[in-house]
């Protein structure tokens, strides 16, 4: 329970698990303490990251910053999360304060960044009922119950990897870098039995980020062709955001470097040509873009994120089997992208 969980973290924590399922159920996609990473190193965690799929055509990123303090500085707050906002591209901006100077809001207004302050905070505590959800640490714990988790593929620096790239603009380029980290979990779940839910749970939540990656992708092409978009999709997962162009052209370029500057480089760079070719055809990209651009598909992936990310963190953990019809169609989509048996994976 939420006032059993304020007892065992440190009150910003609480508080922003409380900010989280206040925005949760006013129908945002919530992630808490998303890592900010720049050129290695780390930067700062976003307290809150929320995604809202305003219409077909129109998404919204925003980033909260949390401060339940005696001194929460909060005009400098407003100052740090509009320079974080600018560095990440997000849409919009809020602090939540234990400030109750009506100066506060008046700044933070005149800079474009919404002030939810001590009077909010306090009600938000107030009527708080509990939640059927674990947090981010109680997660974290999951995992560290797995006392070879590090050794095996370091499940934590995994999931925290994954969460890192929402502090960038939604890509393909992060889609298909959460497809394969999505791949190492899925083969976690049948191979490693005694803790299966766990890895359910990491992999869950990845899906919820590769809906979330796709959906955003989509708003540039919602009203293409399907056969248009199942092209433009293919390409995207198989090349990245640079295209199946911007690929070609960087392996014409090092193929040239190549052939000038090493002994025999012609055959050598058109070994390396065909081999680079032969990966990509390998790539099981057209079952991804025959599935997600299907206007019923599409049209439902900003709920399936969230009911994706709900499973993930629900304290009573419920599997894939017992969710809604899009969700298992989505995961199945992907168990066949992986080359995954389906009955091996539900078994």
């Amino acid at each position: 329970m939420m006032n059993q969980a304020k007892n065992l973290m440190p009150k910003g924590y609480y508080m922003e698990e409380l900010l989280r399922n206040y925005f949760l159920r006013a129908g945002y996609y919530v992630v808490r303490g998303v890592p900010f990473i720049y050129e290695g190193f780390d930067i700062t965690d976003i307290d809150l990251w929320l995604y809202s799929r305003t219409s077909s055509v129109a998404r919204e990123i925003t980033l909260v910053d949390s401060k339940n303090k005696k001194t929460p500085q909060a005009i400098e707050r407003i100052f740090w999360i509009q320079g974080l906002r600018f560095a990440t591209k997000a849409t919009n901006a809020i602090v939540a304060t234990t400030e109750r100077r009506q100066e506060v809001k008046k700044f933070g207004k005149e800079l474009g960044v919404v002030v939810l302050d001590g009077s909010f905070l306090k009600k938000l505590v107030d009527s708080n009922s509990g939640s059927n959800r674990i947090s981010d640490e109680e997660l974290y714990s999951l995992i560290a119950s797995y006392t070879l988790s590090k050794l095996d593929g370091d499940w934590k620096g995994r999931l925290k990897f994954s969460k890192s790239l929402l502090a960038y603009p939604l890509s393909f380029d992060s889609c298909n870098e959460w497809l394969e980290q999505g791949r190492f979990f899925v083969e976690q779940s049948i191979t490693n039995k005694n803790h299966r839910e766990v890895a359910l749970r990491c992999l869950y939540l990845i899906c919820s980020f590769i809906a979330l990656s796709v959906d955003y992708c989509m708003k540039e092409i919602s009203f293409y062709e399907t056969l248009e978009r199942s092209r433009l999709l293919k390409e995207g997962f198989t090349y990245g955001s640079k295209g199946n162009e911007g690929i070609n052209n960087i392996l014409k370029l090092a193929i040239g470097l190549i052939e000038e500057n090493i002994n025999d480089g012609s055959v050598i760079a058109r070994k390396i040509k065909i081999n680079v070719e032969n990966q990509l055809a390998k790539l099981n990209t057209d079952v991804l873009g025959e599935y997600f651009s299907s206007n019923e598909v599409a049209k439902n992936l900003f709920s399936v994120a969230k009911e994706f990310e709900q499973i993930a963190m629900n304290k009573e953990f419920s599997t894939h089997n017992n969710a809604s019809l899009e969700l298992r169609s989505m995961l199945f989509c992907l168990l066949d992208y992986w080359g995954i048996n389906r009955v091996a994976f539900s078994q």
